[in-house]
Protein backbone atom coordinates (compact mmCIF):
# COMPACT_ATOMS: atom_id res chain seq x y z
CA UNK A 1 0.00 0.00 0.00
CA UNK A 2 2.84 2.16 0.80
CA UNK A 3 4.03 1.52 -2.57
CA UNK A 4 1.11 2.46 -4.18
CA UNK A 5 1.12 5.89 -2.37
CA UNK A 6 4.29 6.62 -3.74
CA UNK A 7 4.06 5.77 -7.23
CA UNK A 8 0.88 8.29 -6.76
CA UNK A 9 1.52 11.13 -4.90
CA UNK A 10 5.19 12.01 -5.48
CA UNK A 11 5.23 15.10 -3.32
CA UNK A 12 9.20 15.51 -2.39
CA UNK A 13 11.62 17.79 -4.36
CA UNK A 14 13.53 15.67 -5.62
CA UNK A 15 11.45 13.44 -7.11
CA UNK A 16 9.55 16.16 -8.86
CA UNK A 17 12.64 18.08 -10.19
CA UNK A 18 14.01 14.82 -11.53
CA UNK A 19 11.54 12.25 -12.40
CA UNK A 20 10.36 12.77 -16.17
CA UNK A 21 7.38 14.47 -16.62
CA UNK A 22 4.11 13.53 -19.08
CA UNK A 23 2.23 16.62 -19.35
CA UNK A 24 -1.68 14.96 -20.39
CA UNK A 25 -2.79 17.45 -22.70
CA UNK A 26 -6.13 17.44 -23.16
CA UNK A 27 -9.08 20.11 -24.88
CA UNK A 28 -11.90 20.35 -27.49
CA UNK A 29 -10.21 18.09 -29.79
CA UNK A 30 -12.44 19.45 -32.77
CA UNK A 31 -9.69 18.98 -35.63
CA UNK A 32 -9.58 23.25 -36.18
CA UNK A 33 -6.09 23.25 -36.43
CA UNK A 34 -6.39 20.80 -39.37
CA UNK A 35 -8.82 22.97 -41.11
CA UNK A 36 -11.60 20.63 -39.53
CA UNK A 37 -15.06 22.26 -37.74
CA UNK A 38 -13.88 25.58 -38.07
CA UNK A 39 -15.93 28.07 -36.40
CA UNK A 40 -17.83 25.43 -33.92
CA UNK A 41 -18.16 26.57 -30.49
CA UNK A 42 -14.49 25.41 -28.51
CA UNK A 43 -12.43 25.00 -32.21
CA UNK A 44 -10.05 28.35 -30.56
CA UNK A 45 -9.26 26.77 -27.61
CA UNK A 46 -7.25 23.82 -30.07
CA UNK A 47 -5.38 26.34 -31.70
CA UNK A 48 -4.56 27.55 -28.30
CA UNK A 49 -3.35 24.13 -27.31
CA UNK A 50 -1.09 24.26 -30.80
CA UNK A 51 0.50 26.90 -29.83
CA UNK A 52 1.31 25.70 -26.79
CA UNK A 53 2.64 22.36 -27.41
CA UNK A 54 6.34 23.37 -28.34
CA UNK A 55 6.90 25.33 -24.94
CA UNK A 56 5.45 22.11 -22.89
CA UNK A 57 8.10 19.89 -25.14
CA UNK A 58 10.53 21.60 -23.11
CA UNK A 59 9.02 20.49 -20.39
CA UNK A 60 8.27 17.15 -20.44
CA UNK A 61 6.71 14.37 -22.78
CA UNK A 62 3.31 16.17 -23.92
CA UNK A 63 0.92 13.08 -24.72
CA UNK A 64 -2.19 14.18 -26.63
CA UNK A 65 -5.47 12.98 -24.64
CA UNK A 66 -8.02 12.30 -27.22
CA UNK A 67 -11.66 12.02 -24.56
CA UNK A 68 -10.42 12.86 -21.07
CA UNK A 69 -13.66 11.75 -19.61
CA UNK A 70 -12.89 8.25 -21.05
CA UNK A 71 -8.68 8.16 -21.36
CA UNK A 72 -7.43 10.43 -18.82
CA UNK A 73 -7.31 8.00 -15.96
CA UNK A 74 -5.52 5.55 -17.98
CA UNK A 75 -3.36 8.22 -19.65
CA UNK A 76 -2.12 8.70 -15.92
CA UNK A 77 -1.93 5.31 -14.97
CA UNK A 78 0.14 4.30 -18.81
CA UNK A 79 2.72 7.37 -17.57
CA UNK A 80 3.49 5.80 -14.61
CA UNK A 81 3.84 2.49 -15.86
CA UNK A 82 6.69 4.37 -18.22
CA UNK A 83 8.36 6.15 -15.28
CA UNK A 84 7.15 9.03 -16.26
CA UNK A 85 5.11 11.89 -13.72
CA UNK A 86 1.86 12.66 -15.40
CA UNK A 87 0.53 16.41 -15.37
CA UNK A 88 -2.83 17.23 -16.33
CA UNK A 89 -2.93 20.20 -18.71
CA UNK A 90 -6.29 21.23 -19.92
CA UNK A 91 -6.94 24.36 -22.27
CA UNK A 92 -10.76 24.54 -21.54
CA UNK A 93 -13.47 26.34 -19.65
CA UNK A 94 -14.00 25.59 -16.38
CA UNK A 95 -17.35 24.52 -16.70
CA UNK A 96 -16.06 21.96 -19.33
CA UNK A 97 -12.74 20.92 -18.00
CA UNK A 98 -12.37 17.18 -16.99
CA UNK A 99 -10.31 16.76 -13.80
CA UNK A 100 -7.85 13.88 -12.91
CA UNK A 101 -8.28 12.65 -9.70
CA UNK A 102 -4.45 11.01 -9.21
CA UNK A 103 -2.29 13.70 -10.76
CA UNK A 104 -1.70 17.30 -10.48
CA UNK A 105 -4.86 19.75 -12.56
CA UNK A 106 -3.37 22.41 -14.25
CA UNK A 107 -6.18 24.74 -16.18
CA UNK A 108 -6.12 27.06 -18.97
CA UNK A 109 -9.05 28.96 -19.62
CA UNK A 110 -10.10 31.93 -21.52
CA UNK A 111 -12.91 34.99 -20.34
CA UNK A 112 -14.05 37.75 -21.70
CA UNK A 113 -15.85 38.80 -19.16
CA UNK A 114 -15.75 40.39 -16.16
CA UNK A 115 -17.64 38.43 -14.09
CA UNK A 116 -16.91 34.72 -14.19
CA UNK A 117 -19.91 32.30 -13.76
CA UNK A 118 -20.11 31.62 -9.77
CA UNK A 119 -23.29 29.45 -9.24
CA UNK A 120 -24.34 25.89 -10.47
CA UNK A 121 -26.69 26.06 -13.55
CA UNK A 122 -28.09 24.17 -16.25
CA UNK A 123 -27.19 20.78 -14.45
CA UNK A 124 -23.52 21.57 -14.34
CA UNK A 125 -22.01 22.06 -11.08
CA UNK A 126 -18.78 23.02 -12.73
CA UNK A 127 -20.87 26.32 -14.27
CA UNK A 128 -19.26 27.43 -10.32
CA UNK A 129 -16.09 28.35 -11.44
CA UNK A 130 -14.56 29.62 -8.22
CA UNK A 131 -15.59 26.21 -6.92
CA UNK A 132 -14.60 24.15 -9.82
CA UNK A 133 -10.90 26.52 -9.82
CA UNK A 134 -10.21 25.47 -6.04
CA UNK A 135 -10.17 21.83 -6.90
CA UNK A 136 -7.01 22.56 -9.45
CA UNK A 137 -4.04 22.48 -8.40
CA UNK A 138 -3.45 25.74 -11.13
CA UNK A 139 -5.02 27.78 -12.68
CA UNK A 140 -3.03 29.65 -15.90
CA UNK A 141 -4.64 32.92 -17.25
CA UNK A 142 -3.94 34.94 -20.29
CA UNK A 143 -3.14 38.08 -18.52
CA UNK A 144 -4.58 40.72 -15.72
CA UNK A 145 -8.16 40.82 -16.37
CA UNK A 146 -9.31 37.31 -16.33
CA UNK A 147 -7.07 36.90 -13.08
CA UNK A 148 -9.13 40.07 -11.09
CA UNK A 149 -12.38 38.35 -12.64
CA UNK A 150 -11.65 34.88 -10.78
CA UNK A 151 -9.73 36.77 -7.54
CA UNK A 152 -13.46 39.21 -7.34
CA UNK A 153 -15.70 35.57 -7.82
CA UNK A 154 -13.48 34.29 -4.65
CA UNK A 155 -11.28 32.36 -6.13
CA UNK A 156 -8.44 31.09 -3.38
CA UNK A 157 -6.63 29.01 -6.52
CA UNK A 158 -3.06 29.63 -7.15
CA UNK A 159 -3.27 31.46 -10.41
CA UNK A 160 -0.29 32.23 -12.57
CA UNK A 161 -0.52 34.79 -15.48
CA UNK A 162 0.80 33.13 -18.43
CA UNK A 163 -0.07 34.58 -22.10
CA UNK A 164 -0.08 32.21 -25.29
CA UNK A 165 2.39 32.20 -27.21
CA UNK A 166 2.74 34.07 -30.15
CA UNK A 167 4.30 32.18 -33.36
CA UNK A 168 7.89 32.81 -34.21
CA UNK A 169 6.82 34.02 -37.45
CA UNK A 170 5.60 36.80 -37.03
CA UNK A 171 8.00 38.72 -35.30
CA UNK A 172 10.17 38.14 -38.75
CA UNK A 173 7.16 39.76 -40.52
CA UNK A 174 9.08 42.45 -43.06
CA UNK A 175 7.74 46.18 -41.66
CA UNK A 176 4.76 47.38 -44.29
CA UNK A 177 6.26 49.78 -46.94
CA UNK A 178 3.59 51.78 -48.82
CA UNK A 179 4.91 50.34 -52.80
CA UNK A 180 4.50 46.53 -51.18
CA UNK A 181 2.05 44.70 -53.62
CA UNK A 182 1.60 40.74 -53.10
CA UNK A 183 -0.31 38.27 -54.70
CA UNK A 184 -2.31 35.46 -53.24
CA UNK A 185 -3.57 32.43 -55.02
CA UNK A 186 -6.57 31.03 -52.41
CA UNK A 187 -10.97 31.72 -52.94
CA UNK A 188 -11.94 35.44 -52.32
CA UNK A 189 -14.87 37.50 -53.01
CA UNK A 190 -13.70 40.81 -54.37
CA UNK A 191 -16.28 43.47 -54.14
CA UNK A 192 -17.78 45.55 -55.64
CA UNK A 193 -17.85 43.37 -59.05
CA UNK A 194 -18.74 44.08 -62.01
CA UNK A 195 -21.82 41.51 -62.42
CA UNK A 196 -23.16 43.47 -59.28
CA UNK A 197 -23.26 47.09 -60.15
CA UNK A 198 -22.79 49.61 -57.82
CA UNK A 199 -26.30 51.98 -57.41
CA UNK A 200 -26.02 55.52 -57.44
CA UNK A 201 -26.17 56.73 -53.72
CA UNK A 202 -29.53 59.12 -55.26
CA UNK A 203 -31.20 56.10 -57.13
CA UNK A 204 -34.37 54.05 -55.89
CA UNK A 205 -33.78 50.77 -53.67
CA UNK A 206 -32.75 48.22 -55.61
CA UNK A 207 -34.98 45.20 -55.51
CA UNK A 208 -34.03 42.39 -53.26
CA UNK A 209 -33.36 39.11 -54.90
CA UNK A 210 -36.09 36.89 -54.49
CA UNK A 211 -34.10 33.76 -52.83
CA UNK A 212 -33.14 36.49 -49.97
CA UNK A 213 -36.20 38.40 -49.67
CA UNK A 214 -38.16 35.28 -49.86
CA UNK A 215 -36.19 33.14 -47.09
CA UNK A 216 -36.21 37.31 -44.99
CA UNK A 217 -40.28 36.48 -44.86
CA UNK A 218 -39.98 32.73 -43.69
CA UNK A 219 -37.42 33.35 -41.22
CA UNK A 220 -39.76 36.74 -40.02
CA UNK A 221 -42.92 34.45 -40.09
CA UNK A 222 -40.66 31.75 -37.97
CA UNK A 223 -39.77 33.90 -35.70
CA UNK A 224 -43.15 35.21 -34.95
CA UNK A 225 -44.40 31.94 -34.53
CA UNK A 226 -42.22 30.84 -31.90
CA UNK A 227 -42.57 33.78 -29.85
CA UNK A 228 -46.24 33.21 -29.72
CA UNK A 229 -45.24 29.31 -28.47
CA UNK A 230 -42.92 30.57 -26.30
CA UNK A 231 -45.57 33.21 -24.57
CA UNK A 232 -47.90 30.49 -24.29
CA UNK A 233 -45.60 28.12 -23.09
CA UNK A 234 -44.49 30.44 -20.17
CA UNK A 235 -48.30 31.21 -19.03
CA UNK A 236 -49.39 27.13 -18.90
CA UNK A 237 -46.04 25.44 -17.87
CA UNK A 238 -43.80 25.69 -14.24
CA UNK A 239 -41.11 27.59 -15.10
CA UNK A 240 -39.06 24.84 -14.16
CA UNK A 241 -40.26 22.59 -16.93
CA UNK A 242 -40.70 25.45 -19.18
CA UNK A 243 -36.62 25.59 -18.90
CA UNK A 244 -36.17 21.89 -19.68
CA UNK A 245 -38.58 22.72 -22.68
CA UNK A 246 -36.37 25.13 -23.81
CA UNK A 247 -32.63 23.58 -23.38
CA UNK A 248 -34.35 20.64 -25.33
CA UNK A 249 -35.67 23.01 -28.13
CA UNK A 250 -32.48 24.29 -28.72
CA UNK A 251 -30.57 21.31 -28.78
CA UNK A 252 -32.92 19.98 -31.33
CA UNK A 253 -32.65 23.17 -33.44
CA UNK A 254 -28.95 23.19 -33.58
CA UNK A 255 -29.28 19.28 -34.43
CA UNK A 256 -31.46 20.13 -37.25
CA UNK A 257 -29.02 23.10 -38.35
CA UNK A 258 -25.80 20.52 -38.06
CA UNK A 259 -27.52 17.90 -40.12
CA UNK A 260 -29.16 20.67 -43.23
CA UNK A 261 -25.16 22.23 -43.06
CA UNK A 262 -22.71 19.68 -43.27
CA UNK A 263 -19.07 20.47 -42.45
CA UNK A 264 -16.55 21.12 -44.97
CA UNK A 265 -12.66 21.46 -44.94
CA UNK A 266 -12.40 23.29 -48.48
CA UNK A 267 -14.71 25.37 -50.51
CA UNK A 268 -16.35 24.06 -53.99
CA UNK A 269 -15.72 27.31 -55.91
CA UNK A 270 -19.17 26.97 -57.76
CA UNK A 271 -20.69 27.35 -54.86
CA UNK A 272 -20.97 31.11 -56.15
CA UNK A 273 -24.60 30.59 -58.08
CA UNK A 274 -25.82 30.84 -54.84
CA UNK A 275 -25.18 34.22 -53.91
CA UNK A 276 -24.52 37.44 -56.86
CA UNK A 277 -21.20 37.50 -56.66
CA UNK A 278 -18.52 35.00 -58.13
CA UNK A 279 -14.96 33.68 -56.19
CA UNK A 280 -11.93 34.30 -57.57
CA UNK A 281 -8.93 32.09 -57.28
CA UNK A 282 -6.33 34.91 -56.54
CA UNK A 283 -6.32 38.72 -55.56
CA UNK A 284 -3.57 40.68 -55.05
CA UNK A 285 -2.99 43.50 -52.03
CA UNK A 286 -2.00 46.90 -52.56
CA UNK A 287 -1.93 50.15 -50.56
CA UNK A 288 -3.39 50.46 -47.31
CA UNK A 289 -4.67 47.51 -46.20
CA UNK A 290 -6.98 46.38 -43.26
CA UNK A 291 -7.62 42.48 -41.76
CA UNK A 292 -9.80 41.28 -39.84
CA UNK A 293 -10.07 37.35 -39.04
CA UNK A 294 -13.27 36.56 -37.35
CA UNK A 295 -15.88 33.96 -36.92
CA UNK A 296 -19.28 34.67 -38.48
CA UNK A 297 -21.42 33.12 -36.15
CA UNK A 298 -19.80 34.28 -33.19
CA UNK A 299 -22.27 37.30 -31.93
CA UNK A 300 -19.00 39.02 -29.94
CA UNK A 301 -17.22 39.70 -33.38
CA UNK A 302 -19.52 42.87 -34.51
CA UNK A 303 -18.99 42.30 -38.36
CA UNK A 304 -21.69 44.41 -39.01
CA UNK A 305 -20.35 47.53 -37.32
CA UNK A 306 -16.84 46.70 -38.70
CA UNK A 307 -18.31 46.68 -42.38
CA UNK A 308 -20.16 49.59 -42.25
CA UNK A 309 -17.87 51.47 -40.00
CA UNK A 310 -15.25 50.57 -42.88
CA UNK A 311 -17.22 51.51 -45.88
CA UNK A 312 -18.25 54.98 -43.94
CA UNK A 313 -15.25 55.71 -43.05
CA UNK A 314 -12.84 54.99 -46.70
CA UNK A 315 -15.48 54.50 -49.07
CA UNK A 316 -14.10 57.29 -51.26
CA UNK A 317 -10.37 56.05 -51.41
CA UNK A 318 -9.49 53.88 -53.66
CA UNK A 319 -6.03 52.84 -52.61
CA UNK A 320 -8.29 51.42 -48.89
CA UNK A 321 -9.00 47.98 -48.36
CA UNK A 322 -10.58 45.85 -46.11
CA UNK A 323 -9.61 42.24 -45.94
CA UNK A 324 -11.95 39.69 -43.44
CA UNK A 325 -10.99 36.19 -43.08
CA UNK A 326 -13.91 34.43 -42.42
CA UNK A 327 -13.53 31.53 -40.32
CA UNK A 328 -16.46 29.17 -40.85
CA UNK A 329 -16.96 25.52 -42.33
CA UNK A 330 -20.36 26.17 -44.02
CA UNK A 331 -21.20 28.10 -46.65
CA UNK A 332 -24.29 29.52 -45.29
CA UNK A 333 -22.23 31.46 -42.47
CA UNK A 334 -20.52 33.23 -44.87
CA UNK A 335 -23.77 33.43 -47.08
CA UNK A 336 -24.86 35.27 -43.83
CA UNK A 337 -22.59 37.88 -43.91
CA UNK A 338 -22.47 38.50 -47.66
CA UNK A 339 -26.09 39.19 -47.78
CA UNK A 340 -25.77 41.56 -45.29
CA UNK A 341 -23.00 43.57 -47.31
CA UNK A 342 -25.21 43.17 -50.48
CA UNK A 343 -28.35 44.79 -48.76
CA UNK A 344 -26.75 47.66 -47.17
CA UNK A 345 -26.16 49.50 -50.69
CA UNK A 346 -23.39 51.12 -49.42
CA UNK A 347 -21.65 53.14 -52.44
CA UNK A 348 -17.77 52.81 -51.94
CA UNK A 349 -14.82 53.16 -54.62
CA UNK A 350 -13.03 50.81 -51.72
CA UNK A 351 -11.88 47.41 -52.19
CA UNK A 352 -13.33 44.88 -49.53
CA UNK A 353 -12.15 41.15 -49.88
CA UNK A 354 -13.79 37.89 -48.37
CA UNK A 355 -11.36 35.14 -47.67
CA UNK A 356 -12.69 32.27 -47.58
CA UNK A 357 -10.33 29.62 -47.57
CA UNK A 358 -8.72 28.02 -44.31
CA UNK A 359 -5.34 29.24 -44.68
CA UNK A 360 -1.90 27.48 -43.16
CA UNK A 361 0.00 29.03 -40.12
CA UNK A 362 2.45 30.48 -42.77
CA UNK A 363 -0.63 31.89 -44.88
CA UNK A 364 -1.82 33.82 -42.61
CA UNK A 365 1.53 35.77 -41.57
CA UNK A 366 1.98 36.18 -45.52
CA UNK A 367 -1.35 37.98 -44.89
CA UNK A 368 -0.19 40.17 -41.65
CA UNK A 369 2.96 41.09 -43.98
CA UNK A 370 0.47 42.36 -46.81
CA UNK A 371 -1.81 44.48 -44.10
CA UNK A 372 -1.25 48.23 -43.21
CA UNK A 373 -3.25 47.52 -39.98
CA UNK A 374 -5.53 45.13 -37.99
CA UNK A 375 -9.01 46.36 -37.80
CA UNK A 376 -12.01 44.69 -34.98
CA UNK A 377 -15.38 45.78 -33.83
CA UNK A 378 -15.33 42.86 -30.97
CA UNK A 379 -17.35 43.11 -28.27
CA UNK A 380 -15.36 41.06 -25.89
CA UNK A 381 -12.36 38.86 -26.28
CA UNK A 382 -10.50 36.45 -23.62
CA UNK A 383 -7.33 36.34 -25.70
CA UNK A 384 -7.60 37.85 -29.47
CA UNK A 385 -5.12 35.89 -30.95
CA UNK A 386 -4.86 37.66 -34.46
CA UNK A 387 -4.58 41.12 -32.85
CA UNK A 388 -1.31 39.49 -30.67
CA UNK A 389 -0.04 38.20 -34.25
CA UNK A 390 -0.70 41.24 -36.21
CA UNK A 391 0.91 43.21 -33.03
CA UNK A 392 3.78 40.60 -33.21
CA UNK A 393 4.12 41.78 -36.64
CA UNK A 394 5.08 45.43 -36.29
CA UNK A 395 1.04 45.76 -37.74
CA UNK A 396 -0.86 48.32 -35.31
CA UNK A 397 -4.62 47.54 -34.56
CA UNK A 398 -7.81 49.30 -34.51
CA UNK A 399 -9.65 48.58 -31.73
CA UNK A 400 -11.76 49.28 -29.07
CA UNK A 401 -9.53 48.29 -25.59
CA UNK A 402 -11.93 46.19 -23.02
CA UNK A 403 -12.13 42.63 -22.02
CA UNK A 404 -8.54 40.68 -22.44
CA UNK A 405 -7.43 43.17 -25.20
CA UNK A 406 -6.63 45.54 -22.55
CA UNK A 407 -3.91 43.26 -21.00
CA UNK A 408 -1.36 44.25 -24.11
CA UNK A 409 -3.37 47.05 -26.07
CA UNK A 410 -3.81 51.08 -25.82
CA UNK A 411 -3.11 53.71 -27.42
CA UNK A 412 0.62 53.32 -28.07
CA UNK A 413 0.08 50.73 -30.17
CA UNK A 414 -2.76 51.52 -32.03
CA UNK A 415 -5.82 53.64 -32.48
CA UNK A 416 -8.91 52.56 -29.63
CA UNK A 417 -12.08 53.01 -30.14
CA UNK A 418 -14.60 53.93 -27.78
CA UNK A 419 -16.91 51.52 -25.94
CA UNK A 420 -19.47 51.38 -22.69
CA UNK A 421 -20.25 48.64 -20.89
CA UNK A 422 -23.38 46.94 -21.65
CA UNK A 423 -25.60 44.37 -19.99
CA UNK A 424 -24.96 40.77 -21.34
CA UNK A 425 -25.30 37.01 -20.69
CA UNK A 426 -22.52 34.38 -20.01
CA UNK A 427 -22.75 33.04 -23.55
CA UNK A 428 -22.67 29.34 -22.29
CA UNK A 429 -26.17 30.05 -19.90
CA UNK A 430 -29.17 28.30 -21.36
CA UNK A 431 -30.99 30.81 -18.88
CA UNK A 432 -29.64 33.87 -20.82
CA UNK A 433 -29.81 35.69 -17.18
CA UNK A 434 -28.26 39.06 -16.98
CA UNK A 435 -24.97 38.68 -14.97
CA UNK A 436 -22.46 40.52 -16.58
CA UNK A 437 -21.50 43.32 -19.23
CA UNK A 438 -19.31 43.00 -22.43
CA UNK A 439 -18.52 46.07 -24.98
CA UNK A 440 -21.26 48.39 -27.14
CA UNK A 441 -18.55 49.54 -29.43
CA UNK A 442 -19.43 53.33 -30.48
CA UNK A 443 -20.01 53.04 -33.82
CA UNK A 444 -18.51 57.18 -35.09
CA UNK A 445 -15.33 56.25 -33.33
CA UNK A 446 -14.97 53.42 -34.88
CA UNK A 447 -15.11 55.39 -38.46
CA UNK A 448 -13.34 58.01 -36.56
CA UNK A 449 -10.25 55.91 -35.80
CA UNK A 450 -10.31 54.09 -39.17
CA UNK A 451 -10.31 57.78 -41.28
CA UNK A 452 -7.37 58.89 -38.69
CA UNK A 453 -5.09 55.25 -38.90
CA UNK A 454 -5.54 55.97 -42.45
CA UNK A 455 -4.50 59.86 -42.45
CA UNK A 456 -1.38 58.87 -40.42
CA UNK A 457 -0.03 56.07 -42.27
CA UNK A 458 -0.52 58.65 -45.71
CA UNK A 459 0.92 61.79 -44.10
CA UNK A 460 2.97 60.66 -41.93
CA UNK A 461 4.70 58.01 -42.17
CA UNK A 462 7.22 58.00 -39.62
CA UNK A 463 4.69 58.31 -36.99
CA UNK A 464 3.57 55.17 -38.24
CA UNK A 465 6.27 52.90 -38.28
CA UNK A 466 6.97 54.11 -34.91
CA UNK A 467 3.92 52.63 -33.79
CA UNK A 468 4.81 49.72 -35.48
CA UNK A 469 7.96 49.40 -33.45
CA UNK A 470 6.46 49.83 -30.67
CA UNK A 471 3.95 47.35 -31.24
CA UNK A 472 6.37 44.84 -32.29
CA UNK A 473 8.55 45.61 -28.44
CA UNK A 474 5.16 45.18 -26.83
CA UNK A 475 3.96 42.01 -27.93
CA UNK A 476 7.95 40.83 -27.31
CA UNK A 477 7.71 41.67 -24.17
CA UNK A 478 4.39 40.03 -23.30
CA UNK A 479 3.90 36.70 -25.53
CA UNK A 480 7.17 35.86 -27.62
CA UNK A 481 8.22 32.24 -26.60
CA UNK A 482 11.08 33.49 -24.37
CA UNK A 483 9.12 35.11 -22.07
CA UNK A 484 6.05 32.77 -21.93
CA UNK A 485 8.35 29.64 -21.43
CA UNK A 486 9.93 32.10 -18.24
CA UNK A 487 6.35 32.18 -16.97
CA UNK A 488 4.86 28.91 -17.72
CA UNK A 489 7.90 26.89 -16.65
CA UNK A 490 8.16 29.00 -13.19
CA UNK A 491 3.89 27.63 -13.20
CA UNK A 492 4.62 24.16 -14.20
CA UNK A 493 7.81 23.73 -11.45
CA UNK A 494 5.86 25.22 -9.10
CA UNK A 495 2.42 23.06 -9.55
CA UNK A 496 5.31 19.73 -8.80
CA UNK A 497 6.75 21.13 -6.21
CA UNK A 498 4.21 21.33 -3.11
CA UNK A 499 6.15 23.52 -0.48
CA UNK A 500 6.75 26.10 -2.41
CA UNK A 501 3.96 26.63 -4.79
CA UNK A 502 2.37 29.32 -2.16
CA UNK A 503 4.88 31.19 -2.12
CA UNK A 504 6.02 31.30 -5.87
CA UNK A 505 1.98 32.01 -6.74
CA UNK A 506 2.05 34.81 -4.58
CA UNK A 507 5.05 36.10 -6.37
CA UNK A 508 3.41 35.84 -9.84
CA UNK A 509 0.26 37.02 -8.58
CA UNK A 510 2.26 40.25 -6.97
CA UNK A 511 3.80 40.73 -10.56
CA UNK A 512 0.18 40.56 -12.25
CA UNK A 513 -1.27 43.00 -9.83
CA UNK A 514 1.48 45.40 -10.35
CA UNK A 515 0.58 44.99 -14.22
CA UNK A 516 -2.65 45.55 -13.52
CA UNK A 517 -1.87 49.24 -12.17
CA UNK A 518 0.44 50.04 -14.33
CA UNK A 519 -2.25 49.58 -17.41
CA UNK A 520 -4.79 51.34 -15.08
CA UNK A 521 -2.41 53.90 -14.44
CA UNK A 522 -1.53 54.70 -17.87
CA UNK A 523 -4.98 54.57 -19.32
CA UNK A 524 -5.76 57.13 -16.40
CA UNK A 525 -3.16 59.53 -17.49
CA UNK A 526 -4.22 59.27 -21.14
Amino acid sequence: MDEVDTIHFPTTRDRATKQPKAILLTSYNTGACEGKNLGIAGYSHDIVAKLFIPLLSRWGEVVVVPDPHENLETAVREARERNLDPVHFSILPLQDVCLAQTAPNIVVPAWEFPDVPDHEFGGNPQNNWPATADRCDTVLVGGPFTLKALRKAGTTAPIYIVPVPTPKGYFEVPSWNSAQQMAFSYSAIELPQEIAPLPSINEAQAPVPYRTATRSRLKRFGQAVESRIRQAGKAIVPQSLYERFQQAFRAGKAAYRSARKPVQTSWDLNWNVKIPYHFSSKFELSGVVYTSILNPVDGRKNWTDLITGFLFALGDREDATLVIKLIASNPYAVETVIDYYYQREIPHRCKVIFVTDYLSEEQLQQLSQASTYYLQATKAEGNCLPLMNYLAAGRPGISPCHSAIADYFDDGVGFVVESHPEPSAWPHDPRLRIRSTWARVVWTSLVEQIRASYDLVKTQPEVYQAMATRARERMNGWASEDEVWNRLCSALDATVQGEDHNSISKKHESRAHDELRAHEEHRRVA
